[in-house]
């Protein structure tokens, strides 16, 4: 590989989930970016300080995500709060195992309790769009109802 194409290929992420207004994590080969746009922030972290990543459910909403990562120092950094992204972020994963196999994941089967959220999530989704149209179905037919009374009650 000749020196420029090792350059671009520090300077192009291997992998991009984009959360949020302006916010993105990027999987580069030897490091991990986060940057926030819109406060002007940028966290990198090499892949070779993070022993363990932790993904965590939201608080108050469970479906925007935290990741933390334990460092070599006994430290644990956020790396992002808010992440909603959960299909891109469940397809970086791969990719991470890949750069970083001595990474530690928590959970351990941390692409299944993704796949899992959005199977979940997709359920919720049509539950909530199926209700909302049966009670559209509901309050018409009830309309008809008393629009048939009244045309035959004088």
């Amino acid at each position: 590989m000749s020196e420029s194409e090792q350059e671009q290929s520090k300077t192009l992420p291997v992998s991009v989930v984009r959360f949020g207004l302006g916010k993105e994590i990027q999987l580069y080969p030897e490091e991990l970016a986060v940057v926030k746009r819109e406060e002007g922030e940028e966290t990198r972290i090499p892949l070779a300080q993070i022993q363990r990543l932790i993904l965590m459910p939201g608080d108050p909403n469970p479906a925007k995500l935290i990741l933390l990562a334990d460092l070599d120092e006994n430290e644990t950094v956020m790396l992002a709060e808010g992440m909603s992204n959960v299909r891109d972020f469940r397809a970086m994963l791969p990719r991470l195992r890949e750069l970083a196999p001595h990474i530690q994941f928590d959970p351990p089967d941390m692409e299944e309790q993704l796949r899992q959220a959005l199977n979940t999530r997709r359920a919720w989704t049509l539950t909530c769009y199926g209700a909302i149209l049966l009670v559209c179905i509901l309050l018409y037919l009830i309309y008809l109802l008393v629009a048939y009374i009244g045309s035959h009650h004088p």
